[in-house]
């Protein structure tokens, strides 16, 4: 595992989340994923294939910022700021989130085990 290894695979899943590639999510999120959104809800995989299968998740665009890896033995820490818009569940929104994911070696496969999101306001967003 390294960090180009990493980039790719996040690549991989912004391409998915716009184009709600339900076959693709499948392969990236580990079957026991913890999602916890920027509302403090709480998501599973199966919650998140769903909801782009069934159209109540449309992503219009994602603009990646600000990311940072780190490889800690077989995990690795991916922090990036996400620029979004899309349709969530009826309603249209553009924003500003950060996101935390872990992704662990199963097997021969990177898959994401779990992710944070926190909806940041653009004022208070740090470039480097």
């Amino acid at each position: 595992m390294d960090i180009q290894q990493i980039q790719s695979l996040e690549n991989r899943l912004i391409e998915a989340m716009k184009t709600s590639n339900v076959n693709e999510l499948d392969i990236l999120i580990a079957d026991d994923l913890m999602f916890t959104s920027h509302t403090g809800q709480l998501f599973t995989k199966q919650d998140d294939l769903d909801a782009h299968a069934s159209g109540n998740i449309e992503i219009f665009d994602i603009i990646p910022s600000e990311q940072k890896i780190r490889i800690e033995a077989d995990v690795a820490i991916v922090s990036v700021l996400l620029e979004i818009s899309g349709s969530f569940f009826g309603s249209t929104e553009v924003g500003f989130f950060r996101f935390t994911r872990i992704w662990k070696e199963h097997g021969d496969k990177l898959q994401i085990i779990a992710a944070h999101s926190t909806q940041a306001v653009r004022e208070q967003v740090q470039l480097d």
